[in-house]
């Protein structure tokens, strides 16, 4: 019964010991990707975007933004570089009802990979990527993406990363596996377990 106990905490232990030294490959986190929706609008007399703070709670992180002209005149999403330099990231101006969608990744708040280049992009006068229309850049309508917990305004859009949601199973499923683990390794090396001699019934008929 020790013996079986014993290949048992061996199998559960290299079980645990999988993840560990698995291929480099198979270890690799892959980067989170967060879609959204931003719409060009006009809100009474000011022109404006839906969303005006893109809150990412790390980076590197792959954003997908549809924009869509939810207006009666033109409107564009924009990202220049440092030095504005027109225009690293462009739906180009739409027209009313018009969606373009946009893919890129946020390296970090001074650098973005689109479409195999990299560039530092124009910063917010708040912090972090500024993104304007360029038609109404003038009147006001522009937006930033920004690292979440700097500022908290109402219109913050924030996406749930599955990277700790899984490190939570994770943690949770390997103290399980150890508490199973200890356990039998316990009992195996337990006196009363091994030596019954003390619950023989002695004397009597």
């Amino acid at each position: 019964m020790r013996s079986f106990a014993l290949i048992v905490a061996t199998s559960l232990l290299l079980l645990a010991a999988v993840p560990i030294f698995g291929s480099p490959v198979a270890q690799a986190v892959p980067i989170p990707r967060f879609a959204l929706t931003i719409l060009g609008e006009t809100s009474g007399t000011k022109q404006q975007f839906s969303q005006t703070l893109l809150a990412v709670s790390v980076v590197p992180i792959e954003l997908s933004v549809t924009f869509h002209n939810n207006d009666t005149m033109g409107h564009s999403f924009t990202i220049d570089d440092v030095n504005q330099t027109p225009h690293r990231i462009d739906t180009g101006t739409l027209g009313p009802g018009q969606t373009k969608v946009l893919n890129f990744t946020v390296l970090s708040m001074t650098r973005i990979l689109y479409n195999g280049t990299t560039f530092t992009p124009e910063v917010a006068p708040q912090g972090g990527i500024l993104f304007f229309c360029i038609p109404h850049r003038g009147a006001g309508m522009v937006g930033r993406i920004a690292m979440a917990g700097v500022t908290t305004p109402q219109t913050a859009e924030k996406g749930i990363l599955l990277r700790a949601y899984w490190i939570g199973i994770i943690g949770i499923a390997a103290t399980l596996l150890w508490t199973i683990i200890s356990y039998f390794v316990i009992k195996s090396s337990s006196r009363h377990f091994r030596d019954h001699s003390e619950h023989v019934r002695r004397g009597g008929p």
